[in-house]
């Protein structure tokens, strides 16, 4: 996997592909965020306007989506939620947040990310339930916007099941009952069981250990793909999702010239016609004429 820095440093970069025409590959954005996570608030709004301007640039041609995948960054933090001070001391030993949150705003403020009245940090299990949910019905991102506008713009707490409902309603996901009883499940079939193992693989066998994390694919089976570890500026993220279709594109076309030139290199002396073009083989004839010379 290519490193952004790496992806930049080759030839045909980004600045390449915007004078590319005909269609480019789909390109895939995985997301690896958690709710309690304040960069991963800044982060989602650059790269929901990463996608935007994606879209302006290339249009219908140039097809994204954006798949969101949980981490858990904090897994002790009380089932209700704390307070941020509190926590904040707690965990780092601050006696103030304010340069912390200073530092939040001003990365914050130019993608519409203020941080005025955030107030907890919440457990973010259910939250990520939730958002797994609505990504099962094409919701996600929406999801995503209330979830960390709840938390950090508007003084919520989304440990909360009664919080989460209400977004749910928002969403127009299925009925607070039918909803209460989905997040709160643990059997085998769960959203929360479901939630603990993308957390657990994404850990484990993708060794992601901070967020936002993204990995930015295209092709068949993710063949092609970048990964950016922090909330990166929106240039970077347009810029990856540039460079990472033009790749796939050159790959692409280099797989079908070599897949032409293969299906017309003439079968070996012997061989059953059409066998080397994947066609099915002609029935076997009496054997190849030996002819003294």
């Amino acid at each position: 996997m290519l490193q952004l820095q790496e992806a930049f440093s080759r030839p045909g970069g980004p600045a390449q592909a915007s004078a590319r025409s005909g269609p480019l590959p789909p390109v895939t954005v995985h997301v690896f965020n958690d709710i309690a996570c304040p960069w991963c608030h800044i982060g989602s709004q650059r790269l929901q306007r990463a996608v935007r301007q994606y879209k302006r640039r290339y249009g219908q041609a140039a097809p994204v989506k954006v798949q969101w995948n949980p981490l858990l960054v904090d897994n002790d933090v009380s089932a209700t939620g704390e307070d941020v001070n509190g926590y904040a001391q707690r965990r780092w030993g601050f006696t103030s947040t304010d340069p912390f949150r200073t530092r939040l705003v001003r990365a914050g403020l130019p993608e519409g990310a203020t941080f005025k009245k955030w107030a907890f940090m919440p457990n973010s299990l259910l939250a990520l339930e939730l958002l797994a949910l609505a990504a099962d019905l094409g919701l996600a991102d929406r999801a995503s916007d209330l979830l960390f506008s709840r938390t950090y713009e508007l003084g919520g707490n989304v440990s909360l099941l009664d919080e989460l409902l209400e977004i749910g309603e928002s969403l127009g996901i299925s009925s607070r009952e039918e909803l209460s009883r989905e997040l709160v499940r643990t059997d085998g079939g769960s959203l929360r069981v479901r939630v603990l193992e993308q957390d657990a693989a994404a850990k484990r066998r993708l060794r992601i250990q901070a967020v936002p994390h993204f990995i930015i694919t295209a092709g068949p089976k993710c063949r092609t793909k970048y990964s950016l570890n922090g909330a990166h500026q929106t240039s970077d993220l347009v810029g990856a999702m540039e460079r990472v279709a033009m790749e796939e594109a050159r790959a692409a076309a280099a797989a079908r010239k070599a897949a032409a030139a293969q299906s017309r290199v003439p079968p070996p002396y012997g061989a059953p016609a059409g066998a080397l073009a994947g066609g099915a083989a002609a029935a076997p004839g009496p054997g190849p004429i030996i002819v003294s010379v």
